[in-house]
């Protein structure tokens, strides 16, 4: 009799960037986890990791998914979803889903989970080092040291933008474990923390001082030294921030963008820089990315711009790998996982 075995196939390989590469460690603790009667097979061909994964699909992929009962991967193609009829458990190690959720996938019973909640450390360290950046007016110091002048005017004259984070009012727009710990690390700097989540009601979450619901936005725009967009890109989403709620922002305000980048109307974005309606904007996030070279964002000093970068943590796969071996124990004894997205809200 032949013997059937159950499969895991992960598809998480980078021949640039071994950040992003599952490391034989992680194949041996997913193996134990799985125990006797399962096979791990990782693909050795290079992907993509950014944003949602790769969306051209190597033949080799296909045929190693196309029998799999649980798929490992940076978000999962149409196609390769097409392909892989047997599969019960789709795992994505991208903190968004949307580009995972075609119709195919929600009309599926395949449970979907992401990586979320991993890269909230990371996160939250980038989002206090961008109001740092602006709060003590690095962005003068930079202009002026690449112009190879002495920018003391700029930043100790009357009407300066130098500010001290203590005492500041910071706006966390989508309060889950990445706004949370943006809010922990906020409030220990001594700043007042406006929390915005879909769903209001019981305690006031931890690192948070008030909570709002999206209703209530304009407030909390029109209150926020510094707004921090860390809500997932739906249907509801895009074009959140566009040119009515960057009037209502402070114009001594700074915007954090490292969610998505069709969360922001980035020509009225450019548009509000220009004309002094906010103080900088700090984005990670962008319409298009690589940021195309012609992109006016690049020629404004009140930007920091950085490569969709601000996750990248050395303890990637430590955490990536403790969430995949939770979630395989909760699988396989059929109880609750974690990261379960709901396709039907889209995060």
């Amino acid at each position: 009799m032949t013997d059937v075995r159950r499969r895991l196939v992960a598809w998480m390989y980078s021949d640039r960037f071994p950040t992003w590469s599952m490391p034989d460690s992680t194949v041996e603790e997913l193996e134990t986890a799985l125990g006797p009667g399962w096979e791990v097979e990782v693909i050795r061909e290079p992907t993509f990791a950014g944003g949602d994964g790769s969306r051209l699909i190597p033949d080799a992929v296909k045929r190693a998914a196309a029998d799999a009962e649980i798929y490992f991967g940076f978000g999962i193609a149409r196609e390769l979803f097409l392909a892989a009829k047997r599969l019960r458990w789709v795992h994505s190690a991208a903190a968004g889903a949307r580009a995972s959720l075609f119709s195919e996938m929600r009309d599926s019973d395949v449970v979907l989970t992401n990586s979320a909640g991993i890269y909230a450390e990371p996160l939250a360290e980038w989002a206090m080092a961008a109001v740092l950046y602006f709060a003590r007016g690095f962005d003068l110091a930079v202009r002026g040291k690449l112009d190879r002048r002495w920018p003391y005017d700029e930043m100790a004259a009357f009407g300066h933008p130098q500010r001290e984070a203590a005492g500041g009012t910071i706006g966390i727009v989508g309060y889950g474990g990445i706004g949370r710990a943006i809010g922990c690390r906020a409030r220990a700097l001594g700043m007042s923390v406006l929390a915005v989540r879909s769903r209001v009601g019981g305690d006031v979450p931890e690192g948070a001082d008030e909570v709002f619901g999206p209703e209530d936005l304009p407030t909390v725009l029109g209150r926020s030294h510094y707004v921090v967009l860390s809500l997932p890109e739906t249907a509801s989403t895009t074009g959140l921030i566009g040119a009515p709620e960057l009037a209502l922002m402070r114009q001594d305000s700074v915007l954090l963008n490292l969610s998505r980048g069709g969360i922001v109307d980035e020509d009225a974005l450019v548009d509000a820089l220009r004309s002094g309606g906010i103080r900088g904007a700090a984005l990670d996030v962008f319409r298009e990315e690589p940021l195309p070279a012609d992109s006016p964002l690049w020629t404004l000093d009140n930007v920091l711009i950085t490569p969709h970068a601000a996750a990248i943590s050395p303890r990637f796969w430590e955490r990536q790998t403790a969430l995949m071996v939770r979630n395989i124990g909760s699988y396989l004894a059929g109880g609750r996982m974690e990261n379960v997205v709901d396709k039907r809200r889209g995060y």
